[in-house]
């Protein structure tokens, strides 16, 4: 999937996610969630030198283009996990970040592997240890994508 997309679909995960198990919440948590949200899905491509995440961080994209190719262990379940747990039981307790916006961060990186899984090249969720690949029949950038994103802005007008 293309940024634009995965954005869209990170907003579609979170607004749902809020539907069904946040309740009222204070506006600079809303910002919080969102901006974490954004991150969490942009970040999977950083082992992409033309992604939106390279460019924001060059040096970071070329430490893990240092060990990762494209759609390798970024985009497997270890990475969101790792920082999960390191953000879980490291920021939060001794920086006492709310829960919210760490489930910002899980919700667009999970919402990005879910959108690059249902592409013709797919992921490899167990990346390294496993060759298992799921993919679907969406190309990268092609019309399915952008009906997939049409579909995504009219559910969020209308919701």
């Amino acid at each position: 999937m293309k940024g634009h997309t995965h954005l869209l679909l990170a907003v579609l995960f979170g607004v749902l996610y809020f539907d069904y198990f946040i309740g009222g919440t204070t506006f600079w948590m809303k910002i919080g969630f969102a901006a974490m949200l954004i991150v969490g899905a942009l970040l999977p491509d950083i082992d992409q030198e033309e992604s939106s995440a390279s460019h924001k961080s060059p040096w970071l994209s070329a430490l893990v283009r240092s060990f990762s190719k494209h759609r390798g262990i970024m985009h497997s379940i270890w990475i969101p996990i790792i920082i999960f747990l390191i953000a879980k039981f490291l920021i939060v307790k001794y920086f006492h970040l709310p829960d919210l916006i760490l489930m910002g961060f899980l919700i667009g990186y999970t919402s990005h592997l879910a959108g690059d899984a249902i592409t013709k090249k797919g992921i490899v969720p167990l990346s390294p240890f496993s060759k298992f690949r799921i993919r679907g029949l969406m190309k990268t950038g092609g019309l399915a994508e952008t009906i997939v994103g049409i579909l995504i802005i009219s559910f969020i007008i209308v919701h």
